[in-house]
This record gives structure tokens, sequence and C-alpha cells, in this order.
């Protein structure tokens, strides 16, 4: 990886940690010779002309906002903790004052992580996107009634779901909302979507590990007793209404997210830190 010179660092106004974290980080890469723009994840984003890399400040929520704006730019992000679990991060704000320049000197490295690319269609047309997700994409409802949705794999029918709504994640974002609803954790570097159903009102339905070389389509079924309101969203920061009919088509992202880590990265290390996995 080549030096560093332009960083862009993207932080959270409304964590005080993240505003302390950022400034110090701030003045870490200006002392290393590098140039710093900041951009706050609470403002509309204003985007960028050059950077050489990135740096989020904040919880996972930050990195997830800095991935779906700098991917279609090939932008790598650093992850710095300064939130609650901080599962995308690469460093602790600590570690990372103290190896700023091996930061600066492009000695991280990159490691590649899928996203997926979601669509609406309704009719013939398409609605809504393609738009990218690092973590997931949720159908669900803020009504208290379950509803159909029908579930397509490439060519092949795949399943009818009833129940309160459907996660479809990438291995990242398998340790997030779809853990939380009994999905398998997966390592990131798997090309594959998961399929998590929300609530079903099957015992039968259970997550399934699909491969991300087909698309996959999921139809919003009408009738008299589907929600008046539901919604599509994506890594829980972008949301689209859905009506009875469209279909939700998902595709893996054509570009990977370069996360960037210190040389010793580990996932498995990461696992036991972040979610005691494997502890009695």
């Amino acid at each position: 990886m080549k030096h560093i010179k332009n960083v862009i660092l993207f932080y959270n106004s409304k964590r005080r940690k993240a505003l302390t974290y950022s400034a110090a980080i701030e003045r870490r890469l200006r002392q290393g010779g590098a140039k710093v723009l900041k951009i706050c994840v609470n403002d509309a984003f204003r985007g960028f002309k050059t950077a050489d890399a990135a740096v989020a400040v904040g919880g996972d929520g930050t990195v997830l906002y800095a991935a779906r704006h700098v991917v279609d730019r090939g932008l790598p992000v650093l992850g710095i903790n300064a939130g609650g679990l901080g599962f995308l991060s690469g460093i602790e704000q600590k570690e990372f004052l103290r190896s700023a320049d091996v930061f600066l000197r492009g000695g991280f490295k990159k490691i590649k992580r899928s996203l997926l690319s979601v669509s609406v269609v309704r009719g013939r047309k398409t609605v809504s996107g393609p738009l990218p997700a690092l973590n997931d994409c949720v159908i669900h409802s803020p009504e208290s009634r379950a509803f159909t949705l029908r579930a397509s794999f490439g060519n092949q029918f795949l399943s009818e779901y009833f129940g309160d709504g459907l996660i479809v994640s990438t291995p990242s974002g398998s340790t997030a909302y779809s853990l939380a609803a009994s999905g398998p954790i997966v390592m990131p570097d798997l090309e594959v979507f998961l399929l998590t159903p929300v609530c079903p009102h099957t015992l039968t339905h259970r997550p399934i590990v699909l491969s991300a070389c087909e698309a996959l389509k999921v139809a919003v079924h009408g009738g008299h007793s589907a929600p008046l309101v539901l919604s599509l969203s994506m890594d829980g920061q972008e949301t689209f209404r859905l009506e009875p009919g469209d279909t939700v088509l998902v595709r893996r992202h054509p570009r990977s997210f370069e996360m960037l880590a210190p040389a010793g990265f580990s996932y498995f290390d990461i696992l036991r830190r972040k979610l005691s996995w494997g502890e009695r």
C-alpha cells in the first residue's frame, strides 16, 4: 500500500467519546504530515475530491456510513472504535495513536469485505437503488402484524416466509442483526448471502446461507392482511417504503469494501474479545 498523504476523517458528533477521539486522531495525523478532511456522519454528505484512505471514528454505524460513501471510489477505511461493540473497527484509539506512523507509511493491511447491492422493482420499473449495504438489508414493519414474503434465488423458488420480517446480510453482517435473530456467524471473506427470518410463524423455517453468485428476489405479498406500512432498511441507516407487489432485488455489489487493520489483526480474536466467543 502506498504512503497516505490525504485522509478523510468520518466522525459521529453525537458521541462525546467520538468527538474527543477524533480531535486527538486528527492532531496525530497532521503531526505525521497528512492532510485531513473531516466529515460528520450526522450532517448531509457533501462529498470530497480525492484521498488516499479514510478513518471512521465512532461505533459500527460510523464505519457502515463511511463504507457506503467510499466504496465506489475504492477508498480503504480504518475503523477506530469510539462506540460500544465496535465489531467493524480495525483498531482501538490508543493503539492507533502509537502506530499512526505505520498507518501513514501504508503499513496496515487491506481486508476485503463484500457488500450487498439492493434495488426495489415496482411493476417493471426500478424505483429505488441500486444502493450498497455493508451489513444487511431488512424488510420489516413497525406494525405488530405478521406478513408474507416470497423469496426466489436465481430462477428457483426458495420459500414463502410468514412472520415479522426478513434479514438479508453479508458475512460482515452475520454478527449484527442476523446474529440476534439466531443466524450463524460466517467468516467475512466468504462470497455468500445470509437469509434470516425474523420471528417466523413456523418452527421449520431456519436461517440459510446462499451463494452470492445469483440474485436474491424477495416479493412483498399483498392481500387484505398485509401491514399498511412496510419498509426496506439498508444498514439501519437508509430506509425505503415498500408497497404490496414490490420486489426487493439483492445482488453482490460489484466492488468490495476495503477495511484497513494492523498486520496482526485476527477475525477470531475479535470474536473472542467482542462476543466472548467460546467462553464457558
